[in-house]
């Protein structure tokens, strides 16, 4: 929860940011730039929004303010939308000139156990669609599904192939964000190369988190040439050197600059900056500042 304390800390590095309108415009607003705007996956501060007695506008007021114009959504404790409606949670996002461009969902279940209130791609796919397109959403992204053998991966794939046509009826697109597990081999084949390989290029994409793909051993400009034009959708997330856990971006060991400078293999028109487990906006906000001063300042 936001307590005082926590408020005015993070609204004086808010003031900071805002103090800053040309590099927030420069970024975010003209077309021509060599990079994609950079928004928030709000799962970075699951801690805080999803907190009880936490106020949602409150939340993304913060986020706004750090210069973001772009978010993604994911599922927690007060549901897929923050304790609203989509359409509701859409109103907020637009109030605060933001733009709501994804949302997480699960995809084939872990368990045969699916908690109470739930919603996954598998049992309802089109409420989950219906529901994004009616708060203005462009993107239906499964966050993970189950893919522990080859007939789980192939299940998956068939999910993944119906949410790809589900979301192109309701002119939405549809996408598969990785972890680790997808680059492991399995039948000589991986989730990844399974997915990638058996579903319409137009209709189903990956979301690249560009950490669990490093942590996997695997280089994302690879990864771009082999696929070209698949990732329209990043997650800009660093890992630690020692731990190998979430850190600020550009305080680990992921290679941004290599990447970044290889994106438009990619396809990339919307990078999401990703901390999980950050406590306080200041982890967001030093990503922003790391990005703004070492990506984009040469886009």
């Amino acid at each position: 929860m936001i307590n005082r304390r926590s408020f005015l800390k993070t609204s004086g590095i808010i003031a900071l940011s805002s103090a800053l309108p040309v590099w927030a415009n420069s970024i975010n607003e003209y077309p021509a730039l060599k990079y994609p705007p950079f928004g928030l996956q709000v799962y970075t501060l699951n801690s805080i929004i999803n907190a009880p007695g936490a106020d949602t506008k409150t939340v993304l007021k913060q986020i706004a303010d750090l210069g973001i114009k772009e978010l993604e959504t994911a599922t927690g404790s007060g549901g897929l939308y923050y304790r609203h409606s989509a359409r509701d949670f859409a109103a907020i996002v637009n109030d605060l000139g933001l733009k709501w461009i994804g949302n997480h969902v699960g995809g084939l279940p872990r368990t045969a156990q699916i908690a109470a209130g739930s919603r996954n791609l598998r049992d309802n796919l089109q409420q989950i669609v219906d529901e994004a397109a009616e708060g203005g959403c462009g993107w239906v992204i499964c966050s993970s599904s189950s893919i522990n053998n080859l007939d789980e991966i192939k299940k998956t794939t068939e999910i993944f192939i119906k949410a790809g046509d589900a979301a192109a009826k309701n002119k939405m697109k549809f996408a598969y964000h990785n972890h680790q597990s997808e680059f492991t081999v399995i039948e000589g084949t991986s989730a990844f190369d399974y997915v990638l390989g058996n579903t319409d290029k137009n209709k189903v994409f990956m979301e690249l988190d560009l950490a669990w793909a490093t942590a996997a051993g695997m280089d994302p400009v690879a990864l771009f040439k082999k696929y070209p034009n698949r990732f329209p959708l990043w997650h800009v997330k660093d890992l630690d050197k020692v731990t190998g856990k979430p850190c600020p971006v550009g305080t680990g060991k992921v290679d941004f600059k290599h990447i970044f400078e290889n994106s438009r293999l990619s396809g990339v028109k919307h990078a999401f900056i990703e901390q999980d487990g950050a406590k306080i906006i200041d982890d967001p906000a030093s990503s922003v500042e790391w990005l703004k001063a070492n990506i984009y300042n040469k886009s």
